[in-house]
């Protein structure tokens, strides 16, 4: 398991970032899932302005930091999830998604990213000795 997915599962709550329709950047908070093939997805309403923004412009930065304040950034190209066995085993095995969107599975999309680019930030703080 690479380095950059053993730091994502550990750390699985971060920052997602798009483009609004403006053109101006979005961020909130966002988790992740991943798949039994180490495939990173994220899910969301097709009803929420994420959603909408992704599909007009597919491009996405997701970033999350770790207790040590060293910072994983992944971006890439947004793919839309069209396997619908895919979206109902993550709400059937999910208990936060399955609360959200048991009864609403037409409204839950997932996606992930592909072509993806990390880039590290490694917070090292030094005390000056005397």
């Amino acid at each position: 398991m690479s380095k950059e997915l053993n730091f994502i599962k550990e750390n699985p709550m971060g920052f997602l970032a798009t483009t609004d329709e403006n053109g101006k950047p979005r961020v909130r908070g966002f988790g992740i899932m991943i798949t039994e093939d180490n495939r990173i997805f994220f899910g969301t309403s097709n009803k929420r302005r994420t959603f909408k923004q992704l599909k007009v412009n597919p491009y996405a930065e997701w970033i999350a930091k770790s207790k040590n304040s060293s910072t994983l950034r992944v971006s890439g190209h947004v793919v839309i999830e069209e396997d619908i066995q895919i979206k109902l085993n993550t709400i059937e095995n999910n208990p936060v998604i399955k609360n959200i969107y048991a009864g609403r599975e037409e409204e839950f999309e997932m996606f992930y990213l592909e072509n993806v680019e990390y880039d590290w930030f490694e917070m090292k703080m030094t005390i000056p000795m005397k």
